[in-house]
This record gives C-alpha cells, structure tokens and sequence, in this order.
C-alpha cells in the first residue's frame, strides 16, 4: 500500500524522510517480526519499550518506523512520529489488511464474567440458524463446524494479528465473528478501527485493578466499546441492565440499543428464573425494541430452557438470544438452539465420576464469579450434602481481591482449600497468606495446600456421595505458570485421575 493511502487521516507531528508514493507490505510492533517493506511501529509497553527496538528494525529492512517519543536526529531512515503509536498501529493493521470487519459481521462481548460462554452460546445459536459463524476468545479461536479450539494466547489478540485473523476468515467464507473484548485489549487499542456490527456487556465487578488501578478506569475500558467503538461504526449494542455498570452504560450510550434483565422496563424481559443439575430455565418477553421489520410481532414470550448449570448462565443466554433475535433469528429458533447447547470447557465442567461425587472444574476466578458458582451451586446440593471449595489467585495480578477471594468462598462453603493457582514470578506462599487474610477464624473450616495437585486429592477424599466440590481458577487451563516456567497440569485432567484411582 502506498504510504500517503496508509496514513490519510491520521494525525502526525513529525514526518522525516518521507514519501508518498513508498510502499509498505506489513506492520508490526515486534522488531524480530520486522522484513524490508514493513513499517515498524515503536509502543512503549508496561514491560519493554519499543523505541529502544528502533535500530535492531532498521537493521532488518524496516521501510517506515512509527514512533511517538523522539528518535535522535543522526538515526538514518523514513519516520512518522504521532500522538498515541498504540493507536496507530491498530490502524494500520486494519488498512493493511483491507479493513475486514467491512465483510464480516463482527460482535463484540465485553464484561468481568460471561464473556466467553456468551460468545459460544451466541456462535452456537447462528451457526444453528446456517449462518458460517467463528468464536474468538479465552479459549481460542472455534471456526464453524469445528470441534476444537485454536489455541491464540490472548483473549483478544493483538491489532495485527486480529486485522489478519479477520482477514482470513472473510476469505474462508465467514458471515459472523463473535469475538471476546477484553478491558485491556480497549485500553490498548487492539481493537481501534474495528467496525462493530453489535456489542454485548455482561457485568462488572472487581477484577484487573492491578492494570486499570480503579474501578472507574476499569468501567471506562468497558464502556469504551460502546460509547466510542460502537458509536463510530453504527452498531447495536445489548446489555444487561440489571448491573449497575450495565444500567449506567445504557443511559450513556448513544446509538441503538437493546436492554435486558429482571425489570419490566427492558426490552428482553426475563422472569420464572430456575436452576437444577439438568439446567436453567426462564421465561423471556420480548418488548418494544430494534427487532427485525420481519419477525412475527405475535411471537413475543416463549419458555426458554439450557443444559447450562447456574442462575447467572440464564443471563448469558439472554444475552446471546438478544443478539440471534437482532442478527433475524425467530424466537422458536432461539428457543431450540440454547435447548441443544452443549457445555462450555472450564465453566462449571463436570467430572464424571463413580462416587456420586458431584464435581465441577470453573474459571471463576474474581469474588463476584466464585460467588455467583457457589451460589449456582448451593441451589442444587441436598440439604445433607457440603460444599468444598478448591481455589487460589495467580501472581503478578490484582491483590486486593485475594483476600475477597478467601472471605467469599469461605461463606459459601463448608470447607475451602486455599491453594496455588498461578503463581508465575511471586511466592506462591505469600499469595495464600494474602487470600487467607480474608477468612473468618469462627467461620467455616479452611485449609491451605499450596501444591495443587495435592489441594484437588484433598478436596476429593474429604468428599463424600451427594457432597459437591468446585475447583476453581484455571478452569478450561491445561497448564500452571510457576515463575518463568509454564508446566502442563489440567484441574479436570487432574480431579479425573485422582477420582479413577479411589473407585
């Protein structure tokens, strides 16, 4: 592409050996990632700065480097200095790429908990409907029709990366790409330029501080998607107004909307709210709203069941419908498509078993989240049977929940086993005493196992039939970060094991 296409529009302070009519075949931020024709763009990131990177790119052919702190004047080469490079860089991913979000619907789901169940459960349903749907997110990226997940690293990739992603799937034939937004990928920028046909906001609640510091910095990342990102590209959003945030957001945003909860004001009304081990259930009404000209306005209320465990799940599959009913799904679709949903990997996971010990692997891994799985899950147990709790908090992340953590799987539980999770460069040690600050000591019974393995064995032989055990955290993760080490270890991997060996 040449450079003056490359750069219309963009605000620069500083141009130095520059011409138009340059060509410029890829972008990237990684110097190593750098070969003659690419611009390199220099970012500087919480862990390394790009600018010290600049000769090593020069070095290996760079065409054109984007830069937004000074370059010294002897440095030899094309340079285009600008306010954000963040910014930028995801805008040049998009050009260079051939602005894909233009071919493809592109949905976006944003929250603290739910996004990736809403992603697969909204995937499922148009996929469902004949639509060549792919999901993008924690797990991965799930083309249509496949059973496995593509391993990516990120929740939401980086801007280049997500630009030729999308790209490749358009060529593949893809007509909808439901896709994770993480608060960091927001405030990063890997997702400017995108052109969102909808957005989803699940929930907030105390999560990611130790990147956004505050909770209104946090709630601002979120809401960026859809006062900014969703406002520009025209789309329509769907939220869940029984969160405060999510209220907050559907006051503020300006565009076309479609509101969801419990109260009677929404334009997805939900009620007869129920939970088993067989699933959820509710009711759904549908009310005065953005609906396709062509749905049948006398469908409006249906009862609505999913194999899904878990009262907060019903929000998710609300959420979900929400966007198959404004993608054209008929209600008596929707109806049938959440009622042959499947399960999600790491999101209250069963472990089968010949104990009759009801086990369940989750990734809940903030206060809200253990409380929502706790709560879910005390709905089903019988009055005779406890509730044992596994779980930990991963280093060099948020510490001002670890101790919320300890408190609110202690109060739900009859006993809990504060152990590792991912303890990547602290002391896994310092982070349990750090969750146990929170217990009660005239509460119910806690005990701190720091090995993993050893804290899932303990959990299962101190259950009994009827008993349910929830080992939280890692969810769908088949590995443990232990300092700069990443070793294979898989809490449904595991719990199976150990629950074989003791038949």
């Amino acid at each position: 592409m040449r450079l003056d296409e490359l750069l219309e529009g963009i605000d620069t302070l500083d141009l130095r050996e520059i011409y138009p009519d340059m060509q410029v075949d890829s972008v990237t931020c990684d110097s190593r990632k750098v070969s003659p024709g690419s611009a390199f763009v220099a970012i500087a990131g919480s862990l390394a700065d790009g600018h010290q990177y600049i000769p090593d790119a020069l070095a290996a052919g760079a065409t054109l480097v984007v830069h937004s702190k000074p370059v010294p004047p002897e440095m030899v080469g094309s340079f285009v200095r600008v306010p954000d490079s963040r910014e930028v860089y995801a805008l040049l991913s998009g050009r260079l790429a051939g602005q894909p979000s233009r071919d493809v619907r592109v949905i976006g789901v944003t929250g603290t908990n739910g996004k990736t169940t809403t992603v697969l459960l909204a995937a499922h349903l148009l996929n469902h409907a004949g639509y060549r749907t792919a999901a993008l997110g924690t797990l991965g990226l799930l083309r249509p029709g496949a059973a496995q997940f593509e391993g990516r690293g990120l929740t939401t990739p980086d801007a280049a990366d997500l630009q030729r992603l999308l790209r490749e799937l358009v060529d593949d034939g893809v007509t909808h790409v439901l896709m994770e937004v993480s608060s960091h990928a927001l405030a990063q920028h890997r997702v400017t330029g995108l052109e969102f046909t909808g957005a989803v906001f699940t929930n907030l609640t105390q999560d990611h501080y130790d990147y956004h510091e505050t909770r209104e910095a946090y709630t601002e990342a979120k809401a960026s998607l859809f006062t900014h990102h969703l406002v520009l590209s025209g789309g329509y959003a769907v939220v869940n107004t029984d969160d405060e945030v999510g209220l907050e957001i559907a006051q503020r945003f300006g565009g076309i909307g479609v509101k969801f909860g419990q109260q009677a004001d929404n334009n997805l009304v939900m009620s007869g709210l129920s939970n088993s081990l067989a699933g959820v259930g509710w009711e759904l009404l549908l009310k005065n709203g953005i609906w396709p000209q062509r749905r049948d306005p006398s469908v409006n209320h249906a009862r609505f069941t999913c194999p899904l465990v878990g009262r907060y799940n019903i929000y998710n599959c609300v959420a979900a419908a929400g966007v198959a009913l404004l993608e054209g799904l008929a209600l008596p679709q929707v109806v049938e498509g959440l009622a042959q949903f499947d399960s999600v990997p790491g999101r209250l996971q069963p472990v089968p078993n010949q104990r009759g010990v009801h086990v369940f692997v989750d990734y809940a891994h903030t206060p809200d989240a253990v409380a929502n799985v706790l709560s879910a899950l005390k709905e089903l147990r019988s009055p005779e049977a406890r509730i044992i709790t596994v779980l930990g908090c991963g280093g060099d992340r948020d510490q001002a929940k670890r101790p919320l953590m300890g408190k609110t799987a202690q109060s739900a539980s009859d006993l809990t086993v504060i152990t590792s999770d991912n303890p990547r460069s602290e002391d896994p040690e310092a982070i349990i005493t750090q969750i146990l600050a929170g217990i009660d000591k005239q509460g119910a019974e806690v005990r701190s196992e720091c090995d993993r393995r050893s804290a899932i064995r303990l959990a299962l032989e101190a259950a009994s039939a009827g008993d349910i055990v929830l080992i939280a955290g890692k969810g769908h993760e088949d590995y443990q970060i232990v300092g700069s080490s990443t070793l294979h270890f898989s809490d449904a991997e595991e719990a199976a094991r150990l629950l074989a060996d003791g038949d």
